[in-house]
């Protein structure tokens, strides 16, 4: 049997929570396409977390999310 790919809350940088909780409050309006680029960029960070590979920081593939997640807030805002 395989590992199961499994992060502790502790392991989880403080800055993706908190960007996950504001993403929560939207997500059943968002785009497709976002929720999809979300879903890749979980992945990617899950893959990051299980192999130690995470230095706790904002890395080129946050800022790249976050930014897809404001201009998403900010169509379905406006």
């Amino acid at each position: 049997m395989g590992e199961k790919m499994q992060a502790q809350p502790e392991q989880i940088p403080l800055h993706i929570l908190t960007f996950f909780n504001e993403v929560n409050e939207y997500i059943d309006v968002l785009p497709r396409e976002f929720q999809l680029k979300l879903t890749d960029y979980m992945h990617l960070l899950a893959w990051q977390i299980t192999q130690d590979l995470s230095d706790g920081l904002p890395d080129e593939h946050f800022q790249s999310i976050k930014g897809k997640f404001q201009d998403a807030k900010h169509t379905i805002l406006h």
